[in-house]
């Protein structure tokens, strides 16, 4: 039993003496970890500790850009064409919804969406679902009504108040803000502002605060562009070449007005079938036929070479040259170099163009822009077509005397005619007024003379020529006003078309300007391929009658008297007087009926659901002036229709 005892006790003791190895090696391991930890510690916080500071800052701090707003695009007097606005592109996150039926329910009613787009809501339980890019007033109804379960990332987004008034020249933006077309790409150095930056951290949730000690470098906005064009002239010529294209059925064509003494724009409607994204009056050349004449008549008179009572031989309208026959649509026997002007004749310009050297006939046409480009600055501008004299046949200087071997663009045509109304200064082209930064103008539009053609007595003979183009007895006469003196020259010529002229295609057209005195307007009117006539002067002409008698109705003689100067931004009281009303009105797509002389205080006519070009023009056919809220038909109407306004005061249409 003793030795049982002994024994036991011996092996109770051996694992005490383990027990306390292991102990002392579990904490001398302890030991070698504790320091190697407080080592590490030691190694990351003090030795490393700025490097993964900066690690972590830089892992959780965030760069946000701030988006510039664009430049606004406004009209000669103040009225905004294109605007940049605020918008926000909208997700919902179901996961964030307390309830998810009832939050897309609440969505889909307020945003109207459809029952496909309202089914994509519900479609997943995780993730961001796009909804769509929505406005401020609606951004803010949805965070009410949703809370959390909607987020917003805010975009800028450009928008054209005027809707598709001159939109053919404003262009157009990609989606990232930059220039694409027209001048919104011209001007995009100074539109595009200056992009600010947000920096942020963001939590472990992913929300970003901001950084007090880096405070927001906010965008700059880009600078504001005034133009030359006037949002009314625009509007009046583009109805203008609406309704002449339907009544005529020509494939396209121009309306253009300018300033004769300064050479800006002030309005330019312009369409081509199957031409997008430019403007065919300044990159689309065409040979113009006797509108050139005039030029011819100009050389004559500078060079002492013709007067006006000379006369000319007109063949009885067959005329044989060693080359080829010229024609005249009026037979006539002897005519003076005058009534060569104002009968169109081809076969007395022919003749005229004997007496001039090659040299000179080309610089005077040089001279006057034609084969140049009028450095509009536009993408795309053609310099049209004048070959030099020694390139020339034959055939050239009669061909050049009646409008043919030579291409012009509409835009190169309206500035020499400038020339012929100013006293004989050509001008080179504008389109932009003034750009502002805030308040701040920072450029501003002079006038740009390019050079002197001719001496301004030749100019006023020239003048007087064409005023008798538009008389009773000349090819201009449907452009002709009673009440206005209008001088301009007709032209009608044949369309090339695949290496020859093609059959039946022709481009009618009537440049003039008003009034003769003192001219304030170049008009511009070109049709192509019209069916039925294709003279200019009953095509054509009666386009610039209908866009000067628009002009009259809507702002009275004071316009023309006083020139495209600025009017009041402020809108005319309805119910306030103004003199010089005008009974003329626009020939539109829908007849309105004509004012009565007498009746200076015409009757609103009920303009809801007609297209917006359709009531402009019969406002402007009231002689009203017009204002416009969004595009497509007209909604709401102010005054409502009945109301009785006096002429000269702004309608309001939404």
């Amino acid at each position: 039993m003793k030795k049982h005892a002994v024994s036991s006790n011996r092996r109770r003791k051996i694992p005490k003496k383990t027990h306390g190895r292991r102990t002392r090696a579990f904490a001398a391991i302890l030991a070698v970890l504790a320091t190697a930890f407080l080592s590490r510690a030691a190694q990351l916080q003090i030795v490393q500790g700025g490097r993964w500071q900066a690690q972590a800052i830089t892992q959780t701090t965030e760069t946000v850009e701030l988006p510039a707003a664009r430049g606004t695009i406004y009209d000669r007097n103040g009225k905004a064409l294109a605007v940049s606005r605020q918008e926000y592109r909208a997700f919902f996150a179901p996961a964030q919804s307390s309830d998810v039926q009832r939050d897309a329910r609440t969505i889909a009613a307020m945003l109207e969406l459809s029952r496909s787009q309202a089914g994509k809501l519900t479609s997943r339980s995780t993730g961001w679902i796009p909804i769509g890019q929505i406005g401020i007033a609606e951004r803010e109804a949805l965070a009410r009504a949703v809370g959390p379960a909607v987020e917003f990332e805010p975009v800028l987004t450009r928008v054209y108040p005027e809707g598709d008034l001159a939109r053919s020249l404003l262009g157009a933006v990609t989606t990232e803000g930059y220039g694409r077309s027209g001048l919104e790409l011209v001007l995009d150095t100074l539109l595009r502002g200056t992009p600010g930056e947000l920096v942020g951290r963001r939590d472990g949730r992913g929300e970003l605060y901001p950084i007090p000690e880096n405070p927001d470098q906010p965008a700059r906005p880009g600078r504001d562009v005034y133009l030359t064009i006037d949002a009314d002239l625009q509007a009046i010529a583009e109805a203008a070449l609406e309704s002449a294209l339907e009544q005529t059925g020509s494939s396209g064509g121009d309306v253009m007005m300018s300033d004769p003494k300064t050479g800006e724009l002030l309005a330019v409607a312009s369409s081509r079938e199957g031409t997008v994204g430019t403007v065919p009056a300044f990159t689309s050349p065409y040979e113009p036929g006797s509108t050139v004449k005039p030029f011819l008549l100009a050389t004559l008179l500078a060079e002492n070479l013709a007067q006006l009572d000379d006369r000319v031989y007109a063949e009885h309208g067959q005329y044989r040259t060693a080359h080829r026959v010229i024609t005249d649509v009026h037979p006539r026997d002897t005519i003076t170099v005058a009534q060569v002007i104002q009968y169109s004749s081809n076969i007395g310009a022919a003749k005229l163009s004997q007496r001039i050297e090659p040299g000179v006939q080309y610089r005077y046409l040089r001279d006057f822009g034609f084969g140049t480009p009028t450095g509009i600055g536009l993408p795309g501008e053609s310099p049209g077509l004048l070959r030099r004299p020694d390139r020339w046949s034959a055939l050239s200087p009669a061909s050049l005397a009646i409008g043919y071997e030579l291409m012009t663009t509409s835009l190169q045509l309206a500035m020499a005619y400038g020339a012929l109304a100013n006293g004989g200064t050509l001008f080179q082209p504008a389109l932009v007024r003034e750009v502002r930064e805030g308040d701040e103008r920072i450029w501003q539009f002079e006038r740009d003379p390019i050079r002197s053609v001719i001496d301004p007595s030749v100019a006023r003979t020239v003048s007087e020529v064409l005023h008798a183009v538009v008389g009773a007895d000349g090819t201009g006469a449907e452009a002709s006003l009673a009440t206005l003196e209008v001088a301009g020259k007709t032209g009608t010529a044949r369309i090339a078309s695949g290496g020859g002229y093609g059959e039946r295609r022709y481009a009618a057209s009537f440049v003039g300007y008003t009034p003769v005195a003192d001219p304030r307007f170049v008009i511009l009117a070109k049709l192509e391929d019209p069916k039925g006539s294709v003279y200019g002067g009953l095509t054509a002409a009666p386009v610039t009658r209908a866009v000067v008698q628009a002009i009259l109705a809507t702002r009275g003689r004071g316009l023309i008297e006083s020139g495209p100067a600025p009017h009041s931004r402020v809108r005319l009281d309805w119910d306030s007087q103004e003199a010089g009303a005008s009974p003329y009105r626009l020939v539109a797509a829908e007849e309105s009926p004509r004012p009565a002389e007498t009746d200076r205080n015409p009757r609103l006519p009920d303009l809801r659901g007609l297209e917006t070009r359709i009531a402009v023009a019969r406002l402007h056919a009231l002689g009203m002036r017009v204002e416009l809220e969004g595009s497509g038909r007209v909604t709401r109407q102010e005054p409502a229709a009945g109301s009785q306004v006096v002429r000269g005061a702004t309608i309001l249409l939404r």
